[in-house]
């Protein structure tokens, strides 16, 4: 198991299936334990919100100022 493929499904928080024989630790066994199997059934999680900034303010950036050479 590497660092980027999660344990953990991020909907119902149930251990998802391991890839291979040597994901099944002791410490994997003990979160199906307390947290259970995800089923697969879980709606994909929402993607956050964007902010929206309105087209006044968009433009309204101030630039920095030019320091002068020493």
């Amino acid at each position: 198991m590497t660092a980027d493929q999660p344990i953990c499904c991020p909907t119902c928080k149930g251990v998802l299936p391991g890839r291979q024989r040597s994901d099944y630790t002791a410490a994997r066994g003990r979160l199906v334990v307390v947290n259970g199997y995800c089923q697969g059934r879980c709606p994909a999680p929402a993607p956050p919100p964007r902010i929206q900034v309105p087209a006044e303010q968009a433009g309204s950036v101030r630039q920095p100022e030019s320091v002068p050479a020493l």
